[in-house]
């Protein structure tokens, strides 16, 4: 039996739409694409954090004054002070690192004038560390009071690498003292052992009866010769008693 057009023409239709939606049967759907994740991106490496640098390596100035010593940078700012009643290991331990170097010790005896000490020796500054507590074999010991822990010489303008050194009015070792003398109105004789007073702290005691200088510790320019220099930096001196 040949079929009717009414059903051709609705074979028809229901091709079309199967078509048209894009349908079948019994097909599993499609995947959904999976969206892309980019390139990786790596993490960031840390960085090493700069090494501090210690303060004192930065002084290239020492200015002498009556009771310490001011480190000072290129700036001209006071990188720290050093008393000269400090512990001798605190006080030695700033300036070897100052200076870059370790000075050489030298160990002396107690004699009739002075106590036993030990000198630490860098070329053109040296640290005496009195140990006037400690008597020796031969009864030497008795030296009154010795107030402060050590005592600096400096022979030369410039120690370490370089680092200057000056008095607070701009002195420094091997310059005039008779010109410096004249400029402060200190007392001058020429006869190679003026002792030229430089700067003067607050006193410490009373004035002594024997003495136009009061008791207070001092900046002083020794003008004799000490080891092959002279016009050498010298503090602290008690000119008013006659020892530190």
């Amino acid at each position: 039996m040949k079929p009717t057009v009414r059903q051709v023409a609705g074979a028809i239709a229901v091709a079309a739409m199967l078509t048209l939606t894009g349908c079948t049967f019994g097909a599993s759907p499609s995947p959904s694409p999976t969206p892309d994740a980019g390139p990786a991106t790596a993490s960031p490496t840390p960085t090493a954090e700069p090494e501090p640098i210690d303060p004192l390596t930065t002084v290239t100035e020492i200015v002498v004054r009556p009771e310490q010593l001011e480190l000072l940078d290129a700036q001209g700012v006071v990188v720290t002070t050093l008393s000269y009643d400090a512990e001798a290991a605190a006080f030695l331990g700033a300036l070897e690192t100052v200076l870059g170097a370790t000075p050489v010790p030298t160990e002396y005896g107690a004699s009739i004038e002075t106590p036993a000490r030990t000198e630490y020796l860098w070329d053109g500054l040296m640290v005496t560390d009195d140990h006037e507590e400690i008597v020796s074999e031969n009864g030497y010991g008795d030296y009154g009071q010795i107030d402060l822990n050590v005592s600096v010489y400096f022979s030369a303008p410039t120690v370490g690498s370089g680092v200057i050194v000056r008095t607070v009015n701009g002195y420094q070792p091997g310059s005039d003292a008779q010109a410096l003398a004249a400029e402060l109105g200190e007392p001058w004789t020429g006869n190679g052992y003026d002792q030229v007073r430089v700067e003067t702290g607050e006193p410490i005691g009373e004035q002594q009866p024997y003495s136009e200088y009061e008791n207070a510790y001092s900046v002083a320019i020794n003008t004799w010769e000490w080891k092959g220099a002279s016009n050498t930096i010298f503090a602290p001196w008690n000119f008013g008693i006659g020892h530190v």
